[in-house]
């Protein structure tokens, strides 16, 4: 045998040792499983249902009214108006079938407050926002929903509002599918009895 044949033969050999060698470090880690195609998006459409579904139990501002109950004029109460009253119903409705969501009232934001120079109506109010929390648990209780007290909270509400420029734009793509959203869009889809209020509080189109 050559000296190379002896060389080649070692060298084979060592080679063959270390890889028996790195045999024994451990067992092989099998890499993750690939997810199904569509999961990830799966599972972000499910979470924007499920937002969805809790953005239709937000009270908003626009749904309550001032009740003038003495002869000075003073907002001294606040009531649903049409809009609002409609609106509660389908969520009575609903928290009587069982749903398990949070009423929310959303927190105003017009308010004057003391002090400053201009008085602008930008502000916070608490006792505003609780006297409307007190107006909502009573209309859920009238309505059967016995644990109203605990289940209505005061919260911003989940959804953004336009900026003036959208609601200028909005407005504009309304009226130019005829005549506003509520005969626009089909007549009773989105606005229903001839506004955005209809839609959102009338019978089925939002819920």
């Amino acid at each position: 045998m050559t000296l190379f044949n002896r060389t080649a033969g070692g060298l084979t050999l060592a080679l063959v040792a270390a890889g028996l060698v790195g045999c024994q470090s451990g067992p092989r880690i099998e890499p993750a499983p690939p997810t199904m195609l569509g999961a990830s998006l799966d599972e972000m459409n499910r979470t924007q249902e499920l937002n969805a579904e809790a953005a239709k139990y937000v009270v908003y501002q626009h749904e309550f009214e001032p009740n003038f109950v003495d002869s000075k004029g003073e907002k001294n109460a606040w009531k649903l108006n049409d809009y609002g009253e409609d609106h509660l119903k389908q969520i009575a409705a609903n928290l009587l079938r069982g749903d398990e969501l949070p009423v929310v009232v959303e927190r105003s934001q017009t308010s004057p407050k003391p002090g400053t120079e201009y008085q602008y109506p930008l502000h916070y109010n608490d006792e505003l926002d609780e006297k409307r929390r007190r107006c909502v648990v009573a209309a859920l209780t009238a309505m059967g929903v016995t644990d109203a007290e605990s289940r209505v909270v005061v919260a911003p509400s989940f959804s953004e509002g336009l900026t003036s420029g959208e609601a200028a734009a909005a407005y504009q793509r309304g009226m130019s599918y005829g005549g506003g959203y509520g005969g626009g869009y089909g007549g009773g889809g989105f606005g229903g009895g001839g506004g955005f209020g209809g839609g959102f509080g009338g019978g089925g189109g939002f819920f």
